[in-house]
């Protein structure tokens, strides 16, 4: 690494360090806003060279959600702050949601006994044709997935009875992720059928109307969401759209455009408050800056 390469790769970390230090400073920085987390994949890293992708072993998930509890925050689903964000009425600003995507096994059997014992809600995105499949997700980039070296629940997808169970006592819901997870890029025609198939998919299995949904992908600036396949959720009217930008949701922001912070291994309760109380989305830029445009 040159000596310009390690200047700028000391500014990103000082920088990307900079919003736990700031909130417990300052604070929160937007008021009557709340954060939304993004999880994947829960599971224990099995004994292999290729790492669990998007994954959260389930002791960290549960010292992260903990730690977020034990300090003030409190876990509302997904459509109670829809329903006071239609209504404009004010949303507590210690709220957060806790969301998953893809619907992987690992939800069932690792985050959701958490989420029972800390009775924090969550609302579970899926892909609706890989329901019930006992392969691997079409677009699952983890090397081992399939493999018999690991365990099937680490990467098989949820199942319906499963999410029928999880959704008997109220605390988990289900959101539409499309029913194929397939890049839509350029193509809002297809994508306009596919999220249609999905939302009927939930409608006739689990009995959800108005059912939220998130992008596959979900970044804007490579067009995996915004423009013309937002126009088409809208379209479609499913409750909310959300994408994967790492962005506060503010009172004014629109509820078919609401960003995610995602959530790592190496995130801590401080990390994920500095995220939740706004101080990520003011670093970022300084912190894309330094590094020379990396996100």
């Amino acid at each position: 690494m040159s000596a310009s390469a390690a200047r700028r790769s000391l500014r990103y970390r000082a920088v990307t360090m900079a919003p736990t230090v700031i909130r417990a400073v300052l604070g929160a920085r937007w008021p009557q806003a709340f954060g939304i987390l993004l999880y994947h994949r829960v599971t224990d890293v099995p004994d292999s060279p290729n790492t669990p992708t998007h994954n959260v072993t389930p002791r960290r998930f549960r010292t992260q959600l903990e730690g977020l509890l034990q300090t003030g925050y409190e876990a509302w689903p997904l459509r109670r702050v829809l329903v006071h964000h239609v209504a404009q009425r004010p949303i507590p600003r210690n709220v957060f949601v806790v969301t998953f995507d893809d619907g992987f096994e690992n939800v069932y059997t690792n985050a959701w006994p958490v989420l029972r014992y800390l009775d924090v809600p969550a609302t579970v995105f899926f892909a609706t044709a890989f329901l019930d499949s006992r392969e691997p997700f079409p677009f699952e980039d983890w090397a081992d997935a399939g493999s018999d070296a690991v365990a099937p629940e680490s990467w098989r997808p949820l199942t319906t009875a499963q999410c029928e169970e999880m959704a008997g006592n109220g605390l988990i819901a289900f959101g539409a992720h499309t029913h194929t997870h397939a890049d839509f890029r350029g193509r809002p025609e297809a994508f306009h059928d596919d999220l249609l198939m999905s939302v009927d998919v939930l409608r006739r299995k689990f009995g959800i109307e108005d059912a939220p949904f998130a992008f596959p992908y979900g970044r804007k600036a490579p067009g995996f969401a915004g423009g013309a396949l937002t126009e088409v959720a809208r379209r479609v009217r499913v409750g909310c759209a959300l994408t994967t930008e790492n962005d506060m949701v503010l009172p004014t922001s629109d509820r078919y455009d609401w960003g995610r912070f995602h959530v790592a291994q190496s995130d801590s309760a401080a990390t994920l408050g500095a995220k939740l109380d706004g101080w990520y989305s003011v670093t970022r830029d300084l912190a894309r800056r330094f590094s020379g445009g990396a996100s």
